[in-house]
């Protein structure tokens, strides 16, 4: 048995050293602290009670990002009257084997505003030194119209929305919406403030959750 034990650890170091520094490789699942600031794009103003949402990931050995992905933990943080946020660092042990992190996501929310979710990770680590402009939607009518900003130092720059079809076709959905429905209670509140003001039916995040696993029981 100690010699069972000796040669996994000895694996999972071998693992650990062969792998990138910005991924980890089972057992050990870590990123950093993430740090930003969100503001008007128009106006430069702080944007305070934005949600930012931290969802991390993880894919089998092999595969490449993306693929085969799922979700570990999701954080999330609203942003102070400066519009600036902090989301401590997180490290966990990954429970299955031949497993490594995947990219990072991250969604940002504030009703009214574009929403956007991207892989920010270089930007709320501090390691993007230019401006950069990008649609953050699919939606073939949105983003022709409205661009959000990346500047360096963590800011983000998000355009107000104009109309109430907009703003429709700009709501998020949840990020996951199986395991981590308790952490995810202020972008969950933040939506459903939105319907109401929009005239539209609340979300029940708990009611979604049971209809796709009844989906999931009538496939097997």
């Amino acid at each position: 048995m100690i010699k069972l034990v000796a040669v996994i650890c000895a694996a999972c170091a071998l693992l650990l050293l062969g792998a990138a520094p910005s991924e980890a490789v089972w057992p050990m699942y870590h990123e950093p602290s993430f740090d930003g600031k969100v503001i008007d794009i128009a106006t430069g103003k702080p944007i305070e009670g934005a949600v930012v949402v931290a969802v991390y990931n993880k894919r089998a050995l092999g595969a490449s990002k993306g693929q085969s992905s799922s979700v570990i933990n999701v954080k999330e943080v609203l942003t102070d009257r400066e519009g600036k946020f902090h989301i401590p660092s997180y490290t966990t042990v990954l429970a299955l084997p031949f497993t490594q992190s995947d990219r990072t996501t991250f969604l940002i929310y504030k009703p009214g505003y574009a929403s956007v979710t991207l892989p920010l990770k270089s930007l709320f680590t501090g390691r993007t030194k230019s401006e950069k402009e990008l649609s953050p939607w699919d939606d073939p009518v949105l983003s022709g119209k409205y661009k959000i900003r990346l500047f360096p130092s963590g800011v983000v720059g998000l355009p107000k929305l104009e109309t109430k079809d907009e703003r429709l076709r700009n709501m998020p959905s949840l990020p996951d919406k199986l395991d981590h429905l308790g952490r995810q209670k202020k972008l969950t509140r933040l939506i459903n403030e939105e319907k109401r003001e929009l005239g539209e039916p609340e979300i029940d995040p708990y009611q979604m959750r049971s209809i796709l696993l009844n989906e999931v029981k009538r496939e097997k």
